[in-house]
């Protein structure tokens, strides 16, 4: 019999600014992602970005397309199945980072090589890798 996926959306977002793109990190994790969240009840897919965006980064953005999606059905930390989206996206002109509540550290990546310093998922860095061919 055929099972439907049941699951978290998760949108995040290849973040430009000011020439590079945004990694995060977030308090008590190891692991540097991209900005974005999950996806609440009753929200459009990009407003929920966007707010995920301001609430981690302190600025409003603009969402340009979608780059890629992606499935992740859980390890040991998570039984819930996610569907992720991947949106290319920019901060909006004369804004300023300002790390908020949840995240611990921000790094601007403008160079392929420069991935190698931040450890990430293997799904990121596989969206990363494309955005920068």
């Amino acid at each position: 019999m055929e099972e439907n996926f049941i699951g978290q959306v998760t949108q995040k977002a290849v973040l430009m600014h000011k020439g590079a793109f945004v990694l995060v990190r977030e308090k008590n994790e190891d692991l540097w992602i991209l900005p974005g969240g999950r996806l609440q009840v009753g929200e459009k897919p990009e407003a929920g970005l966007l707010r995920e965006i301001q609430e981690e980064l302190g600025v409003d953005a603009a969402v340009e397309s979608i780059i890629s999606v992606d499935t992740y059905h859980g390890g040991a930390e998570s039984k819930t199945p996610k569907f992720f989206v991947f949106y290319r996206a920019s901060v909006l002109p004369n804004q300023e980072i300002s790390i908020q509540n949840e995240i611990a550290d921000v790094a601007l990546i403008s160079k392929k090589e420069e991935l190698e310093m931040y450890p990430t998922y293997p799904n990121y860095k596989a969206v990363i890798e494309q955005f920068l061919a």
